[in-house]
């Protein structure tokens, strides 16, 4: 605060010296003329008046001086000038002239006279300090000589030089100069105390300081000021009874300057007296309206909060300093995490232990916050975070005293965790496994298995559930996983092992857990009876599945009927098997087409040929989409043709073509069609059919039938050049033909022996000796057969993509199959396994076939983003019938999907729901997540919070929805400006996620909130 005033003439004499001047104007014409005659005498009265101040009268004669100083004698005449210019420049420089600057600099630069130097240096300073050019001033002061100067001048001096160097804070060379003068009694005495004063608080030379405050503190000037630093004092002198009864009356009276400081000193030392309820009030006051506030003053009034049993409000303030670093910051979110828990607020205390836990600064504090996070965890359900942590706890302190309870919340979590993932990399890593944790093994192994088998990473679930079964501490457990190790058999087609392990699971305790059930079991272990066409044992399996009940009752019960008819149907026990299909018929059930079609068969067999048809053509009108519709044509032709009615054939015929002229029915179509026409007499339109087969199919089985009654028929109309032609653009030859079919039939033979080396080797040798052979195709398929059993898919995908460029052919429907699966699975190539799936579609001939080429159109268009596709396949899925969990699950998660990028928010929801509550694979942790997001994106946050915990809690398991689980609720928290667990939240991933992008992503974010946290806060940062 500058309290220097500038130099400013009184009134009365600058009205005086105005008058002084126009009555000695007569005088100084006067002194004009007698400069001619007596210049001694001009320069002798120009220094009177300097003498008596009269600058003005005394400038003007040391002008005439200066301009006429050839009028003095040679030898005075240099002294005289040098005289004059300097009393010229000094009166210039009093009277604050415009040039009086120019006219000081020039002297000093000019004339060498040290005493006359000084003078102006002296005069020069204090022009510049009345200037307020403090910092010009200083180097003048400096220069100029005390000897030269009055006792009122010095002191002027030393306290105009002493402000220049305070003005500029360099307080070492200005607290001397007070000090000089502060004892003096006159006018600088009291500025010079309060600045000598201020300097040794500074340099915190409080005993100094406060006597020359206490000299000031009744002067007007500074009463209001001077109080505050000495109250400040006491505080550093640690007098807080002496600030306490200082600073209070003070307070009371009011008018302080510095009031609100006033008021923290008292809460200050109130809080250090712990006397915290009378600190509350300044602390409060002072925070309420300061601009700004440091991290102490929020640390102190929300302690005194806290001590005084009102946590909400210590709360509010201890939040505030969830960013500090230091053992404020540490034991800020210690007391922070100690609020909440007396609170009821577990959720809050454990990220507040979470930011105690990170911190180093008090090694007590960090063990017991790192237990306390970790039981917390546990006791909100995070059983991942609480495993992880806990682990961690017990390794790093065994010693500690919570060390026992650790151990004991982590067996209990290991037993119970639904984060198999996590949970079985701790168990495998413990050395010495107790009885205990070998039963938490058991658990925990088949549980991740059961998670893997969903995922489809079979050989591990496999290897996880030997692991249970050597690990028999559970019986439950132990057939549990006898079911899973029979469905990974069923998916690798091992009919053998998938019998064993049913047979041990339904002749043991039979226990159920969600699909694990006796009616899947007994559905299944018929199901593996009948492929080893074992069909007593397998009808008895599938009766009693349809005894027993499970999540998935009706479509296995009524699967297992029409497996039980089909049972009967073998054993040609065919009144039974009719009843059956007679069941699914009138009961319009799931599977009437098929029943209807099998029924038929069993007519025929009967001799029933009128009944037969007609139920044929029952099942053509009734289900005119059925994959049954082209199987019950050509069955309705073939029917005719036995009879030989073939003009009633051929319409049938035509049908199978018009539906799939490209099915797999269709070479078998032609090749009758030729034999109607033949029968018919009406050779040109059997060869017509008969060279369709040849020319559209040249590698199907028909297309020798077919050839061999084309050469009949040109060979009886003596063209037997047309038939060669015909084998020519087939790129057939008569004299290879026997040779062709021997070398095929060799690699064939290797094929069917399991031979795949030997078969791969055989195939290629006969492609390389008859690139256009009439064994070209199954070759081809064959090898890729073989390359696909031996996960070579690369070359397996190039002989199934040739055996599709060929239309259709026996071997079409596989190879489909199998490029679509190659191309989606193996190579990510979703637009060709999208097109395969299509050819799959249009193929099929069984509804496992079906099945599959929906799903990987419905997969393929989700890769793609093709939503409306996507929402199309999704419904056509959950429209069939029959359909599996599995299926079920997909679809409505798809379907859920589509929606959501369509912004059908409501609509996504509904299906996600499904699809998690159906599941808690990887597929149900995703569709968690999407629930919440979609609720954050309807601005639902207290419902996007719960969801999001909702995938934390019941997927632990798949960190990647886990992660994005934990950034969406920090987007909840930073929108709803809940900084704090906003923090704590994306802190949590940004270091413990092992996902780069999820990492970097939450780091991001982290770094966003504590900026805007800042913004908001009234704290000032530490620079």
């Amino acid at each position: 605060m500058q309290l220097i005033r500038k130099f400013l003439v009184p009134g009365h004499l600058f009205l005086f010296m105005i008058t002084l001047g126009i009555l000695t104007v007569p005088a100084a014409k006067a002194q004009q003329t007698r400069i001619y005659t007596d210049p001694d005498k001009v320069f002798k009265d120009a220094q009177q008046l300097f003498q008596q101040e009269k600058y003005a009268v005394a400038l003007q004669l040391f002008k005439q001086t200066i301009d006429n100083i050839g009028y003095f004698q040679e030898t005075s005449r240099s002294l005289v000038k040098t005289d004059a210019v300097y009393y010229y420049t000094v009166c210039a420089l009093k009277l604050g002239q415009p040039n009086a600057e120019k006219l000081a600099l020039d002297f000093l630069a000019l004339y060498n006279n040290n005493a006359r130097e000084q003078l102006v240096s002296y005069q020069l300073a204090k022009y510049y300090f009345h200037q307020n050019k403090l910092k010009e001033a200083i180097p003048l002061y400096e220069k100029a000589n005390i000897e030269n100067l009055s006792n009122n001048e010095i002191a002027e001096a030393k306290f105009e030089l002493a402000y220049c160097y305070f003005n500029v804070k360099d307080f070492q060379k200005a607290q001397p100069l007070f000090g000089s003068i502060k004892e003096i009694p006159g006018k600088y005495y009291i500025p010079a105390n309060y600045y000598y004063g201020f300097i040794a608080y500074y340099n915190h030379q409080y005993i100094d300081a406060l006597t020359s405050f206490q000299r000031v503190v009744n002067e007007p000037k500074y009463s209001n000021i001077v109080p505050y630093y000495i109250a400040e004092i006491y505080y550093f002198q640690g007098k807080r009874d002496q600030l306490i009864s200082y600073a209070e009356p003070l307070v009371k009276k009011g008018g302080l300057y510095y009031e609100a400081e006033m008021k923290q000193l008292l809460g200050q030392a109130y809080f250090e007296r712990k006397e915290y309820q009378k600190a509350l009030n300044y602390l409060q006051e002072y925070q309420d309206n300061a601009e700004s506030v440091r991290k102490e003053d929020i640390y102190q009034l929300s302690y005194s909060y806290y001590q005084t049993g009102n946590f909400a409000k210590a709360i509010s303030g201890f939040k505030q300093l969830s960013s500090e670093k230091d053992s404020l910051g540490q034991n800020s979110m210690y007391l922070l995490g100690d609020c909440y828990l007396r609170t009821g607020q577990k959720a809050n205390a454990r990220n507040a232990f979470a930011f105690c836990a990170r911190n180093s600064a008090n090694a007590q504090q960090q063990e017991i916050s790192r237990f306390n996070y970790g039981k917390l965890s546990y006791e909100l359900g995070y059983q991942d975070a609480a495993i992880t942590e806990l682990t961690s706890f017990v390794g790093s302190y065994p010693q500690s005293a919570y060390n026992k309870e650790a151990r004991e919340i982590l067996v209990s979590l290991l037993v119970n965790t639904n984060n198999y993932k996590d949970a079985l990399s701790i168990i495998e890593n413990i050395p010495d496994k107790t009885p205990t944790v070998q039963k938490a093994y058991q658990k925990v192994a088949y549980g991740r298995a059961t998670e893997l088998i969903n995922d489809q990473q079979l050989a591990e679930a496999d290897r996880l559930l030997d692991i249970a079964l050597k690990n028999p501490y559970d019986n439950n457990v132990t057939q549990l996983a006898h079911f899973w190790k029979a469905e990974i058999a069923m998916r690798q087609n091992n009919t053998d092992a998938a019998i064993s392990h049913l047979n041990t699971y339904l002749t043991g305790a039979v226990p159920a857990s969600g699909e694990a059930n006796a009616q899947t079991a007994s559905y299944n272990m018929g199901y593996n009876l009948l492929k080893k066409e074992d069909y007593t044992r397998a009808l008895q399996h599938f009766e009693a599945a349809q005894r027993t009940t499970g999540p998935n009752a009706a479509r296995i019960t009524n699967d297992a009927i029409i497996r039980s008819a089909d049972c009967y149907y073998m054993l040609k026990d065919y009144p039974k098997a009719t009843a059956l299909y007679d069941k699914i018929i009138n009961g319009n059930l799931p599977g009437s087409d098929y029943a209807t079609y099998q029924k038929s068969i069993i007519l025929g067999i009967q001799g029933k040929q009128t009944e037969k048809l007609s139920m044929l053509k029952q099942l053509g009108d009734k289900f005119p989409t059925s994959n049954f519709s082209n199987d019950a044509d050509l069955e309705i032709a073939n029917t005719y043709l036995a009879q030989e009615k073939y003009t009633e054939a051929i319409p049938y015929l035509d049908n199978v073509l018009q539906k799939q002229p490209n099915g797999p029915n269709a070479p078998r179509a032609l090749l009758k069609l030729g034999l109607c026409y033949f029968n018919k007499d009406n050779e040109d339109k059997a060869l017509t059919y008969y060279r369709q087969v040849v020319e559209k199919f040249p590698n199907s089985p028909e297309a020798n039938e077919a050839l061999s009654s084309v050469k009949d028929i040109y060979v009886g109309q003596g063209k037997t050049d047309a038939y060669v032609a015909l084998l020519k653009s087939t790129g057939r030859t008569v004299s290879t033909s026997v040779e062709d079919s021997l070398t095929y039939a060799t690699a064939e033979s290797k094929f069917m022996s399991n031979d795949c080396a030997g078969a791969t080797v055989a195939f290629n040798n006969y492609l390389q000796k008859y690139p256009n052979g009439q064994f070209v195709l199954p070759a081809q398929f064959y090898k890729s057969e073989c390359a696909y059993n031996n996960k070579d898919y690369t070359n397996a995908l190039p002989g199934y993509e040739f055996v599709l460029s060929k239309n259709n052919s026996l071997y079409a429907e596989r190879s489909a199959l199998q490029a679509a699966n190659i191309n989606f699975f193996q190579q990510k190539n979703y637009e060709k396994a999208r097109a395969y799936y299509l050819q799959l579609q249009d193929l099929s001939t069984t509804k496992e076939n079906t099945f599959t080429a929906t799903r990987g159109l419905l997969r393929s268009n989700y890769q793609l983003k093709h939503w409306d596709e996507v929402s199309n396949y999704a419904e056509i899925l959950l429209s069939s019938s029959n359909i599996s969990t599995d299926d079920q699950i997909t679809g409505h998660f798809y379907l859920g999907r589509a929606e959501q990028e369509q912004s059908q928010y409501d609509d996504a929801i509904k299906e996600y729901k499904v699809a998690a509550g159906m599941t808690k694979s990887e597929i149900g942790a995703e569709a968690r997540y999407n629930i919440a997001w979609c609720l954050f994106q309807k601005n639902d946050l207290t419902n996007a919070e719960k969801a999001g915990f909702d995938v934390i809690k019941n997927t632990p398991g798949y960190e990647q929805w886990v992660a994005k689980s934990y950034i969406l609720l920090g987007d909840i928290y930073a929108q709803q400006k809940d900084y704090f667990n906003a923090k704590a939240t994306y802190q949590s991933i940004a270091e413990n996620c092992t996902i780069p992008a999820l990492k970097q992503e939450a780091k991001d974010k982290l770094a966003k909130a504590e900026a805007d946290e800042k913004s908001a806060s009234k704290m000032k940062s530490n620079k």
